[in-house]
């Protein structure tokens, strides 16, 4: 497949996901549009660059451009799997467990808002994990903890940036 594939085909998708938005809500698009907020993205790649400085031992230059390139592509396939990491948690949440009808535990209680941004920051982490095993070599048994630290945070500051905007 070519580059003009690759990209029309990203085109395609984005276009096709955002319409939906309008039509269908749950945490995780909420969480989605909130990664995408300027403040969030910069101090989200602050945080990360610093990590990926401690942890990966290179210098300022190569933390900045692996940083940048796993970022941009955490952005691009976030575009499509977070929202459907957030649509597969409602599945299991409410027509396998059942969570509605036994518990009144609708799409917008805590436990839905926790387990999309615990799958936005393990999604971040595995992208991201394997990444940094292309460019640097490094295994992703040994990033993985310091990126899923690294990426809690910047989801952090996601969710106190949505709750400041409320």
């Amino acid at each position: 497949m070519n580059i003009r594939k690759i990209i029309l085909s990203i085109l395609l998708v984005i276009s096709v996901t955002l319409p939906v938005n309008a039509d269908l809500v749950w945490p995780s698009l909420y969480i989605a549009k909130g990664m995408l907020s300027i403040k969030v993205i910069l101090l989200g790649f602050i945080v990360e660059l610093f990590f990926v400085k401690f942890f990966t031992k290179t210098d300022w230059k190569k933390s900045f451009i692996v940083t940048f390139l796993m970022n941009l592509i955490t952005t691009v396939l976030g575009i499509i799997l977070i929202p459907l990491s957030g649509l597969g948690s409602e599945i299991v949440f409410d027509f396998v467990f059942h969570a509605y009808d036994k518990f009144g535990i609708g799409t917008f209680h805590w436990s839905h808002w926790l387990a999309a941004y615990l799958l936005v920051i393990l999604i971040n982490t595995l992208i991201e994990g394997l990444f940094i095993k292309f460019m640097l070599k490094i295994k992703l048994l040994k990033t993985f903890w310091w990126l899923l630290i690294a990426n809690a945070i910047s989801v952090f500051l996601c969710f106190v940036f949505y709750v400041i905007s409320l």
